[in-house]
């Protein structure tokens, strides 16, 4: 049974990875702040797989990453299969933005990516096998008014992407990214009014969000032997939204 660890996975997107995968794969949940739903998604998964754990990492910080990782390993061995799901958004215009929260948003979004791919590789280079799949965005290729923090970190993780493939492709190591257009989440309730939702929506050629289930279904299928020649792809699933 193969080792998965998905980053900012107590919730959203991350939690409905999880439920997809389960029971398996051997689960790593990840979370930060989130510690009451991540142990409530963890008892859940358990239901069904004895084979989770949820462990707490900050993973824009080098040091929680590779402890992480030292926890995974030590509970089942090297991690097969990275997820980069975690993520911050933020609405401001560049002039107002504090140069603090651009820092944060890019070490949660970006440079959590490297530093977790960093860490998984060796391990993966040895087995000549393994699976890193990064979360974009639709907006890291064509931008976002007063998200241009969120739109640069997905679009440099579209070029990490792209590059880390190629790198990694003579060890037998697939990666690649998905970008996701708007996804029913708690994050994007949070973000926008009940009306700016609807005019949202109105945008979208299949006229609804994404269901976090479907971007996990994809997850599942990049994962899978059935995707065994595909790496270096951003692959868009946004309802026709662009």
């Amino acid at each position: 049974m193969k080792t998965v660890l998905i980053t900012g996975s107590s919730r959203g997107i991350g939690a409905a990875i999880a439920r997809k995968l389960n029971p398996n794969y051997k689960i790593v949940i990840n979370y930060n702040k989130s510690k009451e739903v991540a142990l409530k998604l963890l008892n859940d998964l358990r239901k069904t797989n004895p084979n989770v754990i949820a462990i707490k990492a900050d993973v824009g910080d080098e040091e929680e990453v590779n402890s992480m990782f030292d926890l995974t390993e030590k509970n089942f061995g090297s991690v097969d299969i990275l997820i980069n799901n975690a993520g911050l958004s933020s609405f401001d215009l560049v002039q107002d933005m504090e140069y603090a929260k651009w820092k944060r948003i890019m070490a949660t979004n970006l440079d959590s990516v490297f530093l977790t791919s960093k860490r998984a590789i060796p391990k993966m280079i040895s087995k000549k096998n393994g699976i890193i799949v990064n979360m974009s965005s639709v907006w890291g290729e064509y931008g976002a008014s007063m998200e241009a923090c969120y739109s640069a970190s997905k679009g440099a993780i579209n070029s990490f992407t792209k590059s880390l493939a190629k790198e990694l492709a003579p060890s037998g190591i697939r990666v690649n990214a998905i970008a996701p257009g708007i996804v029913d989440t708690d994050m994007m309730r949070n973000d926008f009014s009940v009306n700016e939702l609807e005019d949202l929506k109105c945008e979208v050629g299949l006229n609804r969000f994404a269901r976090a289930d479907e971007i996990a279904s994809l997850i599942s299928f990049l994962i899978s032997d059935e995707a065994s020649y595909i790496t270096g792809e951003i692959i868009n699933i946004n309802g026709s939204f662009y």
